[in-house]
């Protein structure tokens, strides 16, 4: 387990208070012990750190366009950061950011829990901040492959994902 793993969560007004920061604490802790341990090494630390917001729809849209030149709304957004950050006594891997308002939507089609579909974009988020991408089919199948097996054996363990 790593060594004092720091979150920041920021919650926009209407975001759901549920997971706790200390779930996805967990949540996160529990992914970075599943990733291949040359990703944890490359981050360069066993204490890492990660911002998680979560936003509405509006806002992501803007951070969307203005950061990937994409119109609309989209589920998550990664900017890695990869640097040591001495307040915090961490690696910062960078910021992850999600929109609530989508996962809402897209939790009542896939019959999932808020909870759930969150998650789901939070650890998607998070592995690219450890360098994983989806620009190619192949690398999307690899990293959607990675992602699933961390959120099942999470389910497991985790109150995030129930």
């Amino acid at each position: 387990m790593p060594a004092g793993f720091k979150l920041s969560l920021q919650c926009r007004s209407g975001a759901p208070r549920k997971p706790s920061r200390a779930a996805w604490t967990a949540l996160f802790e529990h992914a970075w012990q599943h990733v291949p341990a040359k990703c944890r090494k490359a981050a360069g630390s066993d204490s890492p750190a990660v911002d998680l917001h979560l936003i509405g729809d509006n806002e992501i849209a803007e951070l969307n366009f203005a950061h990937m030149r994409h119109r609309g709304a989209t589920d998550v957004l990664s900017f890695p950061m990869g640097e040591f950050d001495p307040e915090r006594g961490a690696f910062f891997l960078g910021e992850i950011i999600v929109s609530h308002e989508t996962a809402v939507r897209e939790a009542r089609l896939r019959g999932l829990t808020t909870e759930n579909e969150l998650a789901r974009y939070a650890v998607h988020g998070f592995l690219h901040l450890l360098g994983y991408d989806d620009s190619t089919k192949t690398e999307a199948a690899a990293m959607s492959k990675l992602q699933e097996r961390i959120l099942a054996s999470a389910a497991k363990k985790l109150a995030v994902l129930r």
